[in-house]
């Protein structure tokens, strides 16, 4: 997907793509930063004053507990309570909150970014580059990703390759979603929010010992529903992008003794909502005026279809914690998970009944993971295992009548029905060797084995009156595969703790993702396709400085891509996915922090990024696309394929900028504060050809939040706007409509939120 480039090689010589294959499969119509500096527990590390800034605690090397600041990744983390600050109420919001992260969507699936990594590979048979764990289970299906937070401590953005630690996959990068554990001192919490088209919110949690030293427990939940940011102008239809939507999580944490921990997790979500997707037209239709008319206006729709969608997932969790020694200790994590979701879909995106999707998945998760960590004087180190295995069975449906869109004699009803199986074996280990203090030296190597297999009937009736009903010819096709791949995956690394407050560091890491399958191919040749690999090298700094009142982090990387996975979202009806040769991608990120007073907080965080497909030379095109790119010479139209070599990456900007300040004023027997995000990104891409009908343009964003918190902080109350100037922006371009269309993003919302401790 992109032209990649490795740091060691000073940014030179970009690889070529030797070959690019790309399957082509029938689909039924599944048409579907600001950044914000790590501040938690600022006065509760070491000595420090009001006047400094705080260090993170976290869990990202799977070696116990360690500062952001001493440890050699580039992350951002993120805490439970900027969430709230923020307004940040999933992962489709947190993209403004860590550099190089870009979140977009198809229908009810979130679509995850970082560092320009990231596809579209989300249905049934196949999986995304980023990856998302909480509380240490890996959340294989995207869409269930897009739970709201419940009582979260922390999230750490890992950005890079993290296979050697989190498991294929995790090419792009990882998010780990941290709960606050329940203790012996008793803490409650409740806010309600009330705001614009109609939004109300309430979250609650309690936590506290049912019996002191041995046994605490934890609930947490959450409920919230507001009306739709998009307008649908067709009579007695549904308005889209509304919410209506809840969750549960339950904590029970058991200590017999100081040497063991259970804890006990399930949580629960539900949404039924009516969601926007690509139905914003970007070009004309002749038969649909309607829809024609509000070109330019992402306010509102023409659809004869309200999109409703409904989803669930829950699961159950148990982390067992041993500690033998004072030096050694194991961890055992066993989950199960179950999600699903329905959805309908008006695939033509206008007001006329040409193309209905509708999609039903269920998928079922186990996985099991132990860990033996050692903290010695000079070395730490993690040995690890791990078992996954998942069912996902789909119902896939893309109907196209006989209408102004479809002749009589190519209408149809076309239906997948796949049944996809996944298992994957690990073994790993980790360790970082300090030599000398300030010297580290970090060796790690993963071994997954992945067998997928696919069992799938594809099928395509006639809708034509004369002959309803009958088989297209070399329809039904039914499929099946069975594939195992094994990767090897290490990482390399030394840092060097110059200073007290200054880390560099250097690595060299492998990033594997699965092959997969097509579910809705119409040959055995489509119904496989590769695993993809990267290389990765960075080179970082961490700095504090002026007595730890301004932090400085950099970061530089390159990436050497093969056989990346490339899904065309085409026509209604058919998708793409496939291998391109290879890609590169070289950046670099700046994240800044300052507390120049005691009062104020200033970050300031800028990307770059250079992403593009080093040899990409078959392309498909969506039919909706062909008029826009059938005058170039790189355009084939024997095999409607575009030659994409040089282009740049889908979802990669350029650049992006974020800043914040947050001041801070005592008024009586509490604090006011105000603060201001602002957030930039440059233009981007969301087609290989780089069309310019698919390109969104470089926007910003500016959020205030006003408020007033008691000095005991037991109550506070905020007024929070989002998107203050009211810009309207697309955060999706596709072909997949009956023509070129937009996803899009949040308008201007303002909210009051009332909240009480205790």
């Amino acid at each position: 997907m992109f032209r990649l480039c490795p740091l060691r090689s000073a940014w030179g010589s970009m690889m070529r793509f030797r070959h690019a294959a790309l399957a082509t499969s029938v689909l039924s119509a599944l048409v579907p930063a600001q950044v914000a500096f790590a501040q938690v527990n600022i006065a509760s590390i070491g000595d420090l004053t009001l006047e400094q800034l705080g260090d993170v605690v976290i869990t990202a090397t799977k070696t116990g507990e360690t500062q952001a600041q001493r440890t050699p990744l580039s992350m951002t983390v993120v805490s439970g309570d900027q969430l709230e600050v923020s307004g940040v109420a999933n992962v489709k919001s947190l993209a403004q909150l860590a550099p190089n992260l870009i979140v977009s969507a198809i229908g009810v699936t979130p679509l995850i970014y970082i560092r320009g990594i990231g596809n579209s590979n989300v249905n049934n048979g196949s999986d995304p580059d980023v990856t998302s764990q909480v509380d240490g289970v890996y959340i294989a299906r995207p869409f269930a990703q897009l739970s709201d937070y419940l009582d979260v401590e922390r999230i750490e953005v890992l950005r890079g390759p993290q296979g050697t630690l989190y498991g294929r996959n995790a090419v792009g990068g990882t998010m780990n979603i941290i709960s606050r554990k329940p203790g012996d001192n008793f803490h409650a919490a409740a806010n309600v929010t009330g705001g614009t088209f109609g939004l109300f919110q309430a979250q609650a949690s309690v936590s506290g010992p049912l019996k002191d030293g041995v046994l605490q427990a934890s609930v947490a939940g959450n409920y919230i529903r507001h009306d739709g940011y998009v307008h649908n102008v067709v009579a007695g239809q549904q308005d889209l992008n509304d919410a209506n939507r809840g969750g549960l999580r339950l904590q029970l944490r058991f200590t017999p003794t100081d040497s063991i921990e259970a804890i006990t997790r399930l949580d629960w979500a539900q949404a039924n909502e009516h969601f926007d997707n690509y139905t914003h037209l970007l070009a004309p239709v002749l038969y649909a005026p309607i829809a024609s008319g509000l070109i330019g206006d992402d306010t509102k729709v023409a659809l004869n279809d309200p999109q409703p969608s409904n989803r669930f997932n829950w699961g159950i969790a148990e982390e067992v914690n041993f500690r033998f020694t004072d030096q050694i200790s194991m961890k055992s994590i066993t989950a199960f998970r179950r999600s699903h979701f329905r959805l309908t879909i008006d695939s033509d995106g206008t007001e006329v009944a040409a193309n209905r999707g509708e999609q039903a998945d269920t998928a079922r998760q186990f996985s099991q993971e132990l860990d033996l960590t050692a903290n010695l004087r000079r070395f730490d180190g993690v040995v690890g295992a791990y078992f996954f295995t998942e069912k996902q069975d789909s119902l896939v449906l893309a109907k196209a009548p006989p209408s102004p869109a479809t002749p009589t004699a190519a209408a149809f009803l076309a239906t997948a029905l796949p049944e996809a199986h996944a298992r994957s074996v690990a073994t790993f280990a980790q360790g970082a060797y300090h030599p000398i203090d300030p010297i580290g030296l970090t060796i790690g190597v993963r071994y997954t084995q992945d067998r997928k297999s696919l069992d799938t009937v594809v099928s395509r009736f006639s809708l034509n009156p004369a002959i309803i009903g009958r088989s297209f010819a070399g329809f039904p096709f039914t499929g099946h595969t069975t594939k195992t791949y094994n990767s090897v995956t290490p990482k390399f690394g030394i840092d060097w703790q110059a200073t007290s407050h200054a880390l560099l560091y250097v690595s060299a890491t492998r990033g594997y993702k699965s092959g997969g399958t097509n579910y809705a191919a119409t040959n055995v040749v489509a119904l496989n396709y590769k695993p993809e690999s990267l290389w990765a090298f960075e080179g970082g700094v961490k700095s504090d400085w002026l007595d730890r009142r301004l932090r400085v982090n950099l970061s530089a990387f390159g990436y050497n891509y093969s056989n990346l996975q490339v899904q065309g979202l085409l026509a209604p009806g058919v998708i793409a996915i496939g291998n391109a040769a290879s890609a590169s991608v070289k950046g670099f990120e700046l994240e800044t922090g300052a507390k120049p007073t005691p009062h104020l907080l200033l970050t300031v965080n800028y990307t770059l990024l250079d992403a593009v497909y080093d040899d990409f030379r078959a392309s498909t095109v969506a039919p909706a696309l062909v008029a826009f790119v059938s005058s170039s010479p790189l355009y084939s139209p024997a095999t409607r394929t575009y030659n994409a070599s040089g282009n740049r990456m889908n979802e990669a900007p350029h650049s992006s900028l974020s800043a914040s300040a947050r001041y801070d004023h005592e008024i009586g027997p509490g604090v006011v504060f105000v603060r201001g995000d602002y957030y930039w990104r440059a233009q981007v891409s969301y087609d290989p050809t780089n069309v310019p009908i698919l390109i969104e343009p470089s926007y910003g964003l500016v959020d205030l939040a006003v408020g007033y918190n008691s000095n005991d902080e037991r109550w506070g109350v905020q007024l929070l706007v989002k998107n203050i100037a009211d810009k309207h922006y697309l955060i999706g371009r596709a072909g997949v409509s009956a023509a070129p269309a937009g996803l899009a993003g949040a308008p201007r919302t303002i909210a009051l939120q009332l909240s009480r401790k205790w």
